[in-house]
């Protein structure tokens, strides 16, 4: 199995307008998909693996952003780049796994049939 990385998380397809802010940088992009420990986003601006940024994503349905003060980029590939967050405050977490709860229920309907 040499070469296949393993997810630390179950990621979600999603489609959230977010902005980015770093040191050197500051655009807009979309998250393509979500997970409790990172994400992968197109941008509007070029970021650099290592750079670290911070994360204001427009829920979809929600008043409130999803602010993520340190997420490290991973990864680079023209405007794609992946992100891992640093979710070791709990109440980070909490809000990472009440949004992408709201954004599964969302995508994927009711299934109750309540007359």
């Amino acid at each position: 199995m040499s070469g296949f990385v393993l997810r630390k998380s179950q990621r979600l397809k999603t489609f959230a307008t977010m902005r980015y802010f770093g040191d050197e940088v500051a655009g807009e992009g979309i998250i393509k998909d979500l997970s409790l420990t990172g994400s992968y986003i197109t941008g509007n601006r070029p970021v650099t693996i290592g750079m670290v940024l911070a994360l204001h994503i427009f829920v979809p349905g929600e008043s409130e952003l999803l602010l993520i003060e340190r997420a490290t980029v991973k990864w680079v590939k023209r405007a794609d780049f992946g992100v891992d967050f640093d979710t070791h405050e709990l109440k980070l977490a909490e809000r990472i796994t009440q949004v992408i709860s709201k954004l599964v229920k969302t995508q994927h309907g009711s299934s109750g049939t309540e007359d």
